[in-house]
């Protein structure tokens, strides 16, 4: 067994082992996070170098382009030349994978908007939601609390679980490092903020394709642990066709109720299209959500250590 420990094609499994179950167990406060000190640095980087609106789109997407660059390029370089010199890398690489993978603190805020909606305190439960998600969430009924916290819990466990153990076993943890830096860079520079509509489309372009195969192998897997045929068919009959709104419908479809529809953002209403099922959200559904997003995260991390263990093998 020592052997086998000790064997560095097994290390990497027992770091997405190790990082998996941190997470599940353990919550990194969020004010010593590194992450957190990222999005103050990604935030302030934003203010200061967005062009005003008199410059062109060009002149945006260029500013947007380079500040990332800026920004994100010598970190990377300096952690990957750190853990390359490193007399014991998986140290590290444990370290930064459990860093990156902070899909808790999204479970654990989901329960409190949970026990908030379940002792019927609407204004706690809007607080809560809001820590969550980019939309406004000061005016939102029981229904669209419940509809945003099911929603930002789904497509963070797409995005952010899947997307970083998806990066991990393809790329390393240099390879989920730039992922998740991307990911929070464009969640901090949210498009529909008007300043950031064309600042920040490069990123938002980028990290949207990076997606795509996490995303895919995600919702694929909770079809497999849930209800497949109602996911496929509301996927099938939603009335448009992009990433998100696909995803939506599959887990409206799994649960059989609307998601999507109206949300505001910097005081504008958009109106996204109702996806998924016909019944409205319910605090059942809340804890349906909950409960599947569990067993797919579970079969997500099956999944992800099969496939390290059999590269193992090969290699």
């Amino acid at each position: 067994m020592a052997e086998v420990v000790s064997d560095p094609r097994y290390q990497s499994l027992f770091v997405l082992w190790l990082a998996i179950a941190v997470d599940a167990l353990w919550r990194w406060p969020q004010s010593t996070h590194p992450l957190t000190l990222m999005r103050y640095l990604v935030q302030q980087m934003g203010r200061k170098v967005v062009p005003s609106r008199d410059y062109g789109r060009s002149q945006h997407y260029i500013s947007g382009s380079l500040a990332v660059l800026v920004l994100l390029t010598p970190l990377v370089i300096c952690v990957a030349i750190l853990v390359y010199m490193a007399q014991y890398p998986v140290f590290f690489e444990t370290l930064i994978l459990v860093a990156l993978l902070d899909y808790g603190y999204q479970r654990q805020q989901y329960k409190k908007v949970l026990a908030s909606v379940g002792r019927n305190k609407k204004s706690l439960a809007r607080e809560m939601v809001q820590t969550i998600t980019a939309r406004q969430c000061n005016s939102l009924t029981d229904i669209g609390i419940a509809k945003a916290a099911i929603e930002s819990l789904w497509l963070k466990f797409l995005y952010l679980y899947c997307g970083v153990i998806f990066y991990f076993v393809v790329a390393g943890p240099i390879g989920a490092l730039v992922y998740r830096l991307l990911l929070l860079t464009s969640w901090q520079w949210h498009y529909r903020t008007p300043a950031m509509t064309f600042f920040a489309k490069p990123v938002r372009k980028l990290v949207y394709t990076l997606t795509l195969p996490p995303a895919a192998i995600g919702g694929v897997i909770t079809l497999l642990v849930s209800h497949p045929i109602k996911g496929f068919q509301a996927v099938k009959r939603s009335p448009v066709k992009d990433k998100t709104s696909l995803l939506l419908a599959l887990m409206g479809g799994i649960l059989d109720v609307k998601l999507g529809g109206p949300a505001i953002y910097s005081n504008k209403k958009i109106r996204y299209p109702r996806v998924g099922g016909v019944n409205e959200v319910k605090y059942s559904h809340m804890l349906a959500a909950k409960s599947i997003v569990t067993h797919a995260m579970i079969a997500v991390t099956a999944l992800a250590s099969l496939t390290m263990l059999a590269l193992a093998v090969v290699l």
